[in-house]
């Protein structure tokens, strides 16, 4: 947090994020985030407050099902490394 947004609230849920993306769509001059006083800060704040909101969406997320293994890559039918780069790469 930078300092100048006000202490976050107790989560308030769905509400709260679409709280913040309104704000954040309309802009904070014309709609202040919810529970931040009008002003300067107010973008500032807004960041803030989506930043927390974020972490707390998603601290509780499991991770998704493991996807398929690649097949193995097909045998390269180019020569060997010559020697001289074998050397310099070595």
């Amino acid at each position: 947090m930078n300092g100048t947004a006000a202490a976050l609230p107790p989560s308030g849920g769905t509400d709260t994020w679409e709280e913040l993306v309104t704000a954040a769509l309309l802009g904070t001059d014309r709609r202040t985030p919810p529970g931040v006083a009008p002003g300067p800060s107010a973008p500032l704040a807004l960041l803030d407050r989506a930043a927390a909101e974020t972490v707390r969406r998603r601290a509780g997320l499991r991770p998704g099902p493991a996807a398929a293994r690649p097949a193995a890559a097909p045998v390269d039918p180019r020569p060997p490394l010559p020697a001289a780069a074998a050397r310099r790469l070595g």
